[in-house]
């Protein structure tokens, strides 16, 4: 999971980004590990099995700001990589309000239509992070389910493409979310921490600018799975007692 690459970011950026060199750091770590990228598209219309997808992994940005064009996609085209982007979709072509206003960040510049069917050509995948880029799991069913299936007919009708997955803002999961997606036509539900894991609460792991080379590969094993299959009901319910 990524948001943003540049070197000497805002202040309010440096917790979500990495520099130039540790995103060559982590794409250099997946080759030397005879690992391929693929995207959820790719696994669905070709129908790949668990087999297919030992040597695998899938490189994500959210919020899909639009300086991600300045460096990080010419790399990813120039060593034949994909990923999959996702786009908040009432602020397409806008900014990422919901930081500013929670938050005070900075304004970043969002993609614009033309640079999502951009990516959709150079053979990325584009899904979706909601329509409003809200918490799902503290409003109702109904306002959850409309902000999901919104953001997906607004995708497709935009990219004339399905939109097979799905990450939940902030990595809240709501209630009923397997219900919910299946509902809407999504495939893949992308999650950070989830005490139980399934294709709808899919566990994520940040690249962090701190990461060395070791734990950059260790986050790439199978080992480090194994850890947070462990870890992440420890860590939800810690957070549960004491927050």
């Amino acid at each position: 999971m990524l948001h943003h690459i540049a070197n000497q970011p805002h202040s309010s950026l440096e917790k979500w980004c990495i520099s130039h060199e540790k995103f060559l750091e982590l794409l250099n770590c997946i080759e030397q590990k005879g690992l391929q990228t693929t995207t959820f598209q790719e696994i669905v219309e070709r129908k790949l099995n668990r087999s297919d997808l030992a040597n695998k992994v899938i490189i994500s940005f959210d919020d899909c700001p639009a300086a991600l064009f300045d460096f990080a996609i010419p790399e990813l085209i120039k060593r034949g990589m994909k990923a999959v982007f996702y786009m908040p979709t009432e602020f397409i072509d806008g900014v990422n309000s919901w930081d500013i206003e929670e938050y005070n960040m900075v304004s970043v510049k969002l993609m614009n239509t033309a640079q999502l069917k951009g990516l959709v050509a150079s053979g990325m995948e584009v899904g979706s992070h909601g329509e409003k880029h809200i918490k799902l799991d503290t409003v109702t069913y109904n306002v959850a389910y409309e902000d999901i299936v919104n953001s997906k007919y607004t995708l497709e009708k935009l990219l004339e493409h399905p939109s097979y997955s799905f990450a939940y803002p902030y990595g809240k999961v709501p209630m009923q979310h397997e219900q919910m997606l299946k509902k809407a036509g999504y495939k893949f539900g992308l999650s950070i921490y989830t005490s139980l894991e399934s294709n709808f609460t899919l566990r994520r792991f940040a690249i962090n600018e701190g990461d060395d080379r070791n734990a950059i590969n260790l986050k790439l094993s199978k080992r480090y799975q194994m850890m947070r299959f462990l870890y992440d009901p420890l860590f939800l319910l810690f957070n549960k007692l004491f927050r």
